[in-house]
């Protein structure tokens, strides 16, 4: 999620990624390197404060490697951060480094297990900006219902703070996802959200149908008017968080060429 915007409820799982150039070296025992380079993306990404300084690269790298029944991953990435357009919200500059650092693991072990954290760090004072903390826990089964129900579980915290790591800006969100297939071409599922700081709570139901080249949804969804989660809260480009925002269904038919 650091440079896309996939909303887990956006049956087309549209994003409007990013310029940039990604190589990938692959070892015999599955370990890989990742290595990328971004360049011309005006716009803000997920969980980013400030803009990225103009025609300025930004590059990062990751190292993946197996571990017992899982795989566990480093990421880093730099870039230089402008945070003008935030007027009297931060101390506006235009010219920041910022250090960006993750882990990440899964595990398969009776359950799919999994924990990702990063850690945003900017090199000069923006308040409490100047650090962000990134944690998230996730599990998913399949229990043997019928046609196989499936259901995952994340919780993930998130704080700003002024001094790294002492989470004394979080807000802590819970997600839950049941999936059930109700035959070969039709599925159901529900989306739930909840935002403990503010006790909001996101509701999103989708049935999918299958029609030969067609595919039909039918969504429902009863949520805040206005969004607190993370990843929707964009100051620029396009979202989907308006489509689900307040009460509604949707009808979308998608043809597949």
């Amino acid at each position: 999620m650091w440079f896309d915007r996939i909303d887990p409820r956006d049956p087309l799982q549209l994003t409007d990624g990013v310029w940039g150039l990604l190589g990938r070296y692959y070892f015999l025992n599955n370990s890989n390197i990742w290595i990328w380079a971004l360049y011309g993306n005006n716009d803000e990404k997920t969980w980013e404060i400030g803009k990225t300084r103009k025609n300025t690269p930004e590059f990062g790298g990751r190292l993946q490697m197996p571990v017992p029944k899982g795989e566990a991953a480093v990421s880093y990435h730099f870039r230089k951060a402008d945070t003008r357009t935030y007027g009297n919200y931060i101390y506006p500059y235009d010219n920041i480094n910022e250090n960006r650092l993750g882990i990440d693991a899964k595990w398969d072990v009776e359950v799919g297990l999994w924990f990702e954290g990063t850690w945003i760090n900017k090199d000069s004072d923006i308040g409490i900006f100047k650090n962000q903390e990134i944690l998230n826990l996730g599990t998913d089964y399949t229990f043997a219902i019928g046609n196989g129900l499936n259901l995952t579980a994340e919780h993930l915290i998130t704080s700003f703070d002024n001094k790294a790591f002492t989470f004394s800006n979080n807000s802590s969100f819970s997600a839950l996802s049941v999936s059930y297939p109700l035959g070969v071409l039709d599925n159901l599922n529900a989306i739930f959200y909840y935002q403990w700081n503010g006790r909001s709570l996101y509701n999103f139901i989708n049935w999918k149908s299958q029609f030969s080249s067609l595919d039909l949804y039918v969504m429902a969804y009863w949520n805040p008017s206005v969004y607190q989660l993370p990843q929707q809260q964009q100051q620029g480009g396009n979202s989907n968080a308006a489509f689900f925002a307040g009460k509604g269904i949707q009808l979308m038919l998608v043809y597949n060429h």
